[in-house]
């Protein structure tokens, strides 16, 4: 599957972002006292930006067969 940069850099934002509010909502959480609800909170952002990981890994190792099938060519 082929992405646009734009969505791919989107996506990357994304991980991003949840990533850094599990970090705080998990900081906060025992902090405030809310320690459970911020780990389901914790465990559900990472378990999403995970995911997107792992898509991301798929398109990477595509991009890379692609580079590799033209470097291939380019050789011949």
């Amino acid at each position: 599957m082929k992405l646009k940069k734009k969505t791919t850099r989107q996506l990357s934002i994304a991980v991003g972002i949840l990533s850094f509010a599990a970090f705080v909502i998990q900081g906060l959480g025992s902090t405030w006292g809310f320690e459970e609800v911020a780990k389901q909170l914790t465990q559900t952002a990472l378990l999403f930006s995970g995911g997107i990981n792992i898509y991301f890994l798929g398109v990477t190792n595509q991009k890379n067969n692609d580079d590799k099938e033209k470097d291939n060519e380019n050789q011949k």
